[in-house]
């Protein structure tokens, strides 16, 4: 490479290794020139040798010159090359004269006119007696300039900081590598030659590390090559691509296929003579690349590596954005119509008390012989009779006819069923009322659901639109770095979430082959990133592995957390859930069942829970104190409450905040002093609007947060304090078991509670 020729020690002394490895560069490029120019082509024809040098880059003109003049120079079936030497001078003069324009003398398209203008220059100007006709050298001429341009596409492609090759780069390796083969086509052992055996090589070796794609254009551009060559490739073609399919399940899997190709084609072949070439051509390029040592595996498989696929592109993030916001408008739309119908509905089919009074009437007086007389003379009387009945029936009065005025009792000739038909109405009419608010509340629920749906939506969206960003370029970068460490991303991404940090997430092919150093990684990975990452985590699944790599952060958690149940009894009301959120920030939250025993255990664990789940997820505390706050309003028929109380530690910055509702008050201590945070609001559960209240305070290393339950705070918070500020010594564990067991020990009055309490310490990272 040109790097090598430019690297100098500050004496202006080239280092031993460099000018060792760029003369191996040098004499491969020779090699590779020499074989290339001895590739007979129609039994006449001698196109690669200068195709090869016309593509070279000006820096191995030298040796790609010497390489195609000793293989021109030397006869190749009795061909005459000294019209090729010739070609080789006018290409070389070109090349020589716009060197130092290098947007032009590296261009493909320059690259293929000259080595064209060479050929139908000296062509034109040879002795008729090495004339080989107007329609070969048009062949022989379009060869060549398609040659040049596949190898100086090929020159460009190569490059040891490239992430991966594209499929037009993929395609141009394996056609040089092509034109190489074809050369080889001339060396033969019992009619093997040693290019079909380096053609199965080649087809095995890049479907294995470039997979399909690779695969199959291997197969065509071996195919094509024999052709040339007029040697018989038969299914060659078809067993490069079934090798990259069948690549991921191994080397033998690809050797099985290449054989079965080769056998299903020398039946077609029919002659035997032609057959046992290719079975035996096969045999031995799979036996080179079963025993192809391990290095050369990873040094072939950085050439043939395609370029990994970057994630999350802008235009699906805006379409996955746009689509958020629909559905969360879609959803405000219908919590807003709920609302609108339940009232009208309300409003039409509310229970009435005529309804009382009109079936009580219907029911008793309709076959009464007094009718006349006593409902329809006196219709007001009677009404108001049924009125005073229900009202003791209210009171829960035992005979609600003692309270109705002595002159409807006078009248009335059947007392005892009007009494029992005015508490069966009234019953009915209750039933009612209780039946109709329950639906008002289920409605009211459902439609604090589709609010508190749409909220997350929404916020899901703002996150997606506007906090979180994907640094293709890093990505890029991240993947170029690891192929130096022999490991080849199939897709990368880097997210800068809203708070500024990275996280990198790439793809890779399981192999057995490979070897993850997690150090290296980290270290590699946070040089060209310029980030301090924390160590990868790597998990597998299937074919593929992922490295997931975020960035170090500042703080780290002491997590120290002990409860005590009410009468050492076996369920606690208290539940807690300590995490952290993959953004950075370590969150608790704990949540305090009403009473103790299982009930208060069901309600604490489902509010810790559910709140836990929802932040994970990613959604905001607000959205997600309402979907709980109406999830327990909607649990049960009976009072369901529960506190919450939540802290969100940055572990990069030390910011905290703390979101309170209904809970008990939390202490801080910070530098030594200590502080509280409490809470004015109520309890989920209770009523339909509800809030946190909130706080925020920015910690360091050594900074307590304690958060406990009501249990542990009966006695006041002064000794807490106390013991708070005289806590030197050990661990959150230790601190929580200290403030729990002395919270248990002072309580005085009869009732117990549960008791718990988590202490938090933040810890400089390491």
């Amino acid at each position: 490479m040109k790097e090598f020729l430019s690297l100098k020690t500050k004496k202006g002394i080239f280092k031993t290794d460099e000018l060792l490895t760029a003369g191996l560069w040098q004499l491969s490029v020779a090699v590779l020139a020499f074989i290339s120019s001895r590739g007979l082509v129609i039994g006449k024809l001698l196109p690669f040798g200068i195709a090869f040098l016309s593509g070279c880059p000006h820096y191995y003109c030298a040796s790609a010159a010497l390489g195609s003049f000793l293989g021109y120079f030397i006869p190749v079936s009795g061909s005459n090359g000294f019209r090729y030497i010739a070609s080789i001078f006018a290409i070389l003069a070109i090349k020589l004269l716009l060197s130092s324009n290098k947007k032009i003398s590296r261009n493909p398209l320059f690259c293929g006119c000259i080595a064209a203008s060479a050929n139908i220059v000296t062509a034109a100007v040879s002795s008729p007696a090495v004339t080989i006709g107007f329609t070969y050298n048009l062949a022989e001429t379009l060869l060549c300039a398609l040659g040049a341009f596949f190898t100086a596409k090929t020159a460009l492609a190569i490059k040891s900081d490239r992430v991966g090759l594209s499929s037009e780069e993929l395609a141009s390796v394996l056609i040089v590598a092509a034109m190489v083969i074809i050369g080889l086509m001339g060396i033969s052992v019992g009619g093997v030659t040693l290019g079909s055996i380096i053609g199965v090589f080649l087809i095995l070796t890049a479907s294995k590390y470039g997979g399909t794609l690779a695969g199959a254009i291997s197969g065509i551009a071996v195919s094509f090559a024999s052709m040339l060559s007029g040697e018989s490739a038969g299914l060659l073609y078809f067993g490069g691509l079934m090798s990259g399919v069948f690549s991921s399940l191994g080397k033998y899997a690809q050797i099985a296929v290449m054989g079965i190709c080769a056998i299903i084609s020398s039946l077609f072949i029919g002659d035997k003579d032609a057959a046992f070439p290719l079975i035996a051509g096969t045999a031995a390029g799979c036996l080179l690349f079963l025993f192809l040592p391990r290095s050369a595996g990873i040094y072939l498989g950085k050439i043939f590596a395609g370029v990994p696929k970057i994630s999350m592109p802008s235009g699906l993030k805006k379409a996955a954005t746009l689509r958020l916001n629909l559905a969360s408008n879609a959803l405000k739309d219908i919590s807003q119509t709920v609302n609108q119908v339940s009232k009208e509905l309300g409003r039409i089919n509310a229970p009435d008390f005529n309804s009382v009074i009109e079936g009580t009437t219907r029911e008793v007086c309709m076959g009464c012989k007094l009718r006349l007389h006593c409902h329809e003379g006196k219709k007001e009387e009677t009404r108001n009779a049924i009125l005073e009945m229900t009202k003791a029936i209210k009171r829960g009065d035992e005979s609600p006819l003692d309270s109705a005025p002595d002159e409807f009792k006078g009248r009335c000739l059947k007392p005892s069923m009007m009494e029992k038909s005015v508490m069966d109405k009234y019953s009915d009419f209750m039933a009612g009322v209780t039946a109709e608010n329950r639906i008002e509340e289920v409605r009211e629920v459902v439609s604090d659901q589709f609010e508190g749906i749409s909220n997350m939506l929404e916020d899901l969206s703002l996150d997606l639109q506007r906090d979180e960003q994907f640094d293709n370029s890093a990505a890029l970068s991240a993947a170029a770095v690891l192929k130096n460490l022999n490991i080849h991303a199939e897709e990368c991404s880097a997210r800068i979430d809203k708070y500024g940090r990275m996280t990198l997430e790439i793809r890779i092919k399981e192999s057995s082959d490979l070897t993850l150093n997690k150090m290296r990684i980290m270290k590699a990975l946070s040089l060209v990133c310029e980030r301090d990452f924390d160590i990868p985590v790597i998990n597998r699944a299937g074919n593929d592995t992922y490295i997931t790599v975020s960035e170090h952060a500042v703080y780290k958690i002491d997590m120290g957390v002990t409860q005590l149940c009410a009468k050492d009894g076996n369920m606690c009301g208290d539940a807690f859930n300590c995490f952290n959120d993959g953004k950075g920030h370590y969150i608790a939250v704990l949540s305090d069942g009403m009473g103790t025993g299982g009930r208060a255990a069901v309600d604490g664990a489902m509010a810790s829970g559910l709140m836990a789940r929802l932040l994970k997820a990613g959604f905001g505390y607000d959205c997600s104190l309402r979907i709980l706050n109406s999830s327990m309003l909607f649990k049960s028929t009976d009072e369901s409450l529960a506190t919450v109380d939540i802290a969100s530690i940055d572990l990069f910055t030390g910011e905290t905040e703390l979101y309170k509702a209904g809970a008990a008050p939390t202490l801080v201590r910070r530098s030594g002093r200590t502080g509280k945070a409490e809470s004015s609001s109520l309890p989920v559960g209770i009523l339909r609007e509800i809030g946190f209240d909130r706080a925020a305070i920015r910690l360091k290393a050594n900074d307590i947060l304690l958060l406990m339950s009501d249990g542990a705070v009966s006695e006041g918070l002064q000794w807490i304090r106390a013991e708070l500020e005289s806590f030197k010594d050990g661990n959150a564990r230790d601190l929580a078991d200290r403030i729990a067991l002395s919270a248990k020990s002072r309580r005085q009055d009869a009732h117990t509670d549960d008791i718990t309490v988590i202490a938090l310490i933040i810890e400089k990272a390491p």
